[in-house]
């Protein structure tokens, strides 16, 4: 098992890939793509976190009522 991962690496040294890409599109609509791309991966995660901070907003607030309230 081990000489064949010897062997692997010793192929993979002497192989070395080389990756060519063609983007017929402009820089600018490119990095409008990737943005997209990246707001659609990331939508989740953010509402997760506003969602967290609304909460603890809510409790923070709750909590400041309590203390400041008069009695007459």
């Amino acid at each position: 098992m081990k000489e064949i991962a010897r062997e692997a690496e010793t192929i993979s040294k002497k192989n070395k890939l080389n990756f060519r890409f063609h983007n017929p599109n402009t820089p600018e609509a490119t990095a409008d793509y990737i943005v997209q791309i990246f707001v659609a991966a990331n939508t989740g995660r953010v509402e997760q976190v506003l969602n967290q901070s609304a909460s603890k907003g809510d409790k923070e607030k709750e909590e400041g009522e309590g203390e400041n309230r008069c009695v007459s």
